[in-house]
């Protein structure tokens, strides 16, 4: 039976790929549900590209609009350089189509609903909208275990002070979250960044796959590039940080976790930083990952096409 899932989303680049692929998965995972996020983009632009892309890979799941900033009000940046101002490098998606609101007509929160009806969660992006849901209803969470991109322990982040990106930019939802009962499975750019796509694995999936979803993300996928070339030293490659995180939800056991009790810092120069503390576990963090076997899978299922074939291509 597929995995029923929510997904809470900055729709950036990386989203992107992780939702295409996960849509293109029915067999594995019926996506319920997409909440949208401030991050790589504005809120409202996040969530109109998280319904571009599950439209045009044939999913039609509601997509929520969320929070627009985080718990601290701290000013929002407009400008990604890895993801542009529309989150997908000029890609984007048209935001004529009036998306619902997470905290209107529910008269619950979305999140504690999905809980509490023990729908699995993949979040993407910062963890605001976990927060304030956890405010409303903190008793629908409590042992729930969300897939969380959070964190960079052994590698420095892009974010300032070393963070990952997500964490910097709320970390006291971060903090709330791990604070609530809540258990993360918390997936680090330690794991995310050891998963390469190569340019000439995107252009042979698309070719293979040929359809209008596949060319746009494609074509996102060049800046994003290019920023980590400047950034990691990556020729003409990228780390899919958010859809290596998506692929443990369909083989999970190509990932190794283990418990690990988390602090957060939520001031000073190193806003976001997360570090591993002696206490009760109150998350399990992902320490490995079988690299090439997550690239495989994600070529395979993002395109819809066998291996041998983007190899050929």
């Amino acid at each position: 039976m597929p995995l029923r899932l929510h997904i809470d989303t900055d729709c950036g680049v990386d989203d992107a790929l992780a939702l295409a692929m996960l849509a293109r998965s029915p067999d594995a995972v019926e996506i319920v549900s997409v909440s949208a996020v401030f991050g790589n983009t504005y809120v409202d632009q996040a969530a109109a590209n998280a319904r571009g892309v599950l439209r045009l890979a044939g999913c039609g799941a509601e997509v929520y609009i969320g929070a627009g900033a985080g718990l601290a009000r701290r000013r929002v940046e407009r400008m990604r350089p890895a993801h542009g101002v529309d989150g997908l490098n000029g890609a984007g998606f048209s935001q004529r189509w009036k998306l619902p609101e997470m905290d209107r007509g529910h008269g619950v929160s979305l999140l504690a609903y999905c809980a509490r009806r023990k729908l699995a969660g993949l979040f993407l992006g910062p963890l605001t909208n976990l927060a304030q849901g956890l405010l409303e209803d903190p008793g629908a969470f409590r042992g729930w275990r969300p897939t969380v991109m959070a964190g960079a322990f052994a590698v420095r982040g892009m974010a300032a002070g070393g963070a990952d990106f997500n964490s910097w930019s709320d970390a006291e939802a971060l903090a709330r979250v791990l604070e609530a009962g809540v258990l993360p499975r918390v997936v680090p750019l330690d794991v995310t960044s050891r998963v390469t796509l190569t340019a000439q694995g995107m252009a042979a999936g698309a070719s293979a796959c040929g359809t209008p979803l596949s060319a746009r993300l494609n074509r996102a996928m060049g800046p994003y590039m290019a920023f980590h070339q400047r950034a990691w030293g990556l020729e003409n490659g990228c780390h899919p940080h958010d859809a290596v995180v998506a692929v443990s939800l369909i083989a999970p056991e190509l990932y190794s976790f283990e418990p690990a009790r988390l602090r957060v810092a939520t001031d000073g120069e190193h806003l976001g930083r997360i570090e591993r503390v002696e206490g009760e576990p109150n998350a399990e963090v992902c320490v490995a990952v079988d690299a090439e076997a997550v690239q495989d899978l994600l070529l395979e299922r993002l395109f819809c096409a066998p291996r041998a074939a983007l190899r050929q291509a």
